[in-house]
């Protein structure tokens, strides 16, 4: 089967893990396609910033700031994309983008990641991902024990 060139250039890319460019303000930084690793710590980064349905007005206003950070920690993420890069500067480049430029900077920046890495798979998995977990929260201990009644009631009668 036939593939177009483009296709074929982007599979080469990806194979032999060539970077692609992002512009970030004025500079242009290189980055490679995600490694498990670096797609593990930005799912977690995601997670951890979302908020919970119980949280009281002192952890909103904490969830807030994460939220606020969330896009400047995952194009450092995405910009480093080595294990060790990012145990060593992740600490001192987010914080670098953070400061430096705008919310606009930073959504053009995360727009050219998403289109380059074909991101919509890693996204739609995070999303049902968080949902799972988003229905587990709901669930309160009153549903569980109607649930354990439910099923004892079953057993009774199955025996």
């Amino acid at each position: 089967m036939p593939t177009s060139p483009q296709a074929q250039l982007k599979q080469a890319a990806i194979r032999y893990d060539r970077p692609f460019p992002v512009t970030l303000g004025k500079k242009t930084y290189h980055c490679r396609y995600l490694k498990e690793w670096v797609s593990g710590q930005i799912s977690y980064l995601i997670a951890d910033s979302e908020p919970n349905p119980k949280a009281d007005a002192k952890e909103m206003i904490k969830l807030m700031a994460k939220k606020n950070t969330t896009p400047s920690k995952a194009i450092s993420l995405l910009i480093l994309g080595s294990y060790w890069k990012v145990k060593l500067f992740h600490w001192y480049f987010w914080r670098s983008i953070y400061r430096n430029h705008t919310g606009r900077e930073l959504s053009e920046a995360l727009t050219q990641v998403y289109e380059a890495l074909d991101l919509s798979f890693f996204f739609q998995n995070t999303i049902l991902l968080d949902q799972m977990n988003t229905l587990k929260k709901r669930m309160t201990k009153i549903e569980l024990k109607q649930l354990s009644a439910e099923l004892q009631s079953e057993k009774s009668q199955v025996s």
